[in-house]
């Protein structure tokens, strides 16, 4: 049995590991950073107001 191979690829695997947890935890910081923005950026939008006595919108023309 060979220790010292077992040895050295036990540490690349612990290394590899380690290395996708710090890039998962990266990933998801990014995602609730553009997450956060998304929802300041819905928060900014104003709504048009409607005209509730303009046409616009209460016909369809559909062709057949």
């Amino acid at each position: 049995m060979d220790i010292a191979g077992t040895a050295t690829s036990l540490s690349q695997l612990d290394t590899a590991n380690q290395h996708a947890a710090k890039m998962n935890a990266l990933v998801k910081d990014q995602m609730e950073a553009t997450g956060q923005q998304i929802m300041q950026l819905l928060e900014t939008a104003t709504p048009r107001p409607v005209d509730p006595t303009s046409p616009l919108g209460q016909n369809i023309d559909i062709k057949v």
